[in-house]
C-alpha cells in the first residue's frame, strides 16, 4: 500500500474514531458527572462546533471513493513526513480535547477542605479552546485531505472538454 493510501486510511480511521467518540461521549457527560448545562444544550452545542470537520474528511473519503477518483499521490521520498503530517495533528488534537474535557470536570467538581482552590474553566472558555483545538488540526489536515482525495490536475486536464465536439 502506498504512503498516501495509508494517509488516506489513516484521515478517515481518525475522523471515525473521533466522531463517535465525541458524539458518545457527549451524550453520556451527564451520567459520566460532566457539569454541563442540558437545559442549554452545552453538550449537544459543543457536538455542533467539532463534529463537522470530521464529517468534511469523511465526505471527501466518500467522494473520493464513488466518484472513481484516483486522488494525488504523494512521491515515496515524503512518505516520512507524510505519515508525521496525517498522525501528529489528530495525535495532538486527541490529547488536548483528553486534557480540555479533564480540566472542565476538575474544575467544576467540590473540592476538600485542605485541597487548593481551582478556577473553574467554564463553558464558553471550554468550547473556545475545542475551537482553537480544531483550527489547528484544520490548518493541517485539510490541506492534506484536499490534496489527496482531490483529483489529479493532470487527470482534470486531460478530461477537460475543448469546445470543439
Amino acid at each position: 500500500m502506498s504512503s498516501s493510501q495509508s494517509a488516506r486510511l489513516a484521515i478517515v480511521i481518525y475522523s471515525l474514531a473521533i466522531t463517535g467518540s465525541l458524539i458518545v461521549f457527549l451524550l453520556l457527560a451527564q451520567p459520566l458527572g460532566i457539569r454541563f448545562d442540558f437545559g442549554q444544550e452545552q453538550n449537544l452545542r459543543l457536538i455542533d462546533i467539532i463534529i463537522p470537520t470530521f464529517l468534511g474528511y469523511v465526505g471527501a473519503a466518500s467522494n473520493f471513493l464513488f466518484n472513481a477518483g484516483k486522488g494525488r499521490e504523494v512521491d515515496e521520498g515524503n512518505a516520512q513526513l507524510l505519515k508525521i503530517l496525517v498522525h501528529g495533528p489528530f495525535l495532538i488534537f486527541i490529547a488536548a480535547v483528553a486534557a480540555l474535557f479533564y480540566s472542565y470536570h476538575v474544575s467544576h467538581r467540590p473540592l476538600a477542605a485542605n485541597e487548593a482552590r481551582v478556577d473553574v474553566l467554564d463553558f464558553n472558555a471550554l468550547s473556545r479552546y475545542l475551537s482553537v483545538c480544531l483550527g489547528l488540526l484544520a490548518a493541517s489536515v485539510t490541506v492534506i485531505s484536499n490534496y489527496l482525495f482531490g483529483t489529479d490536475a493532470r487527470a482534470v486536464a486531460t478530461t477537460k472538454p475543448t469546445g470543439k465536439e
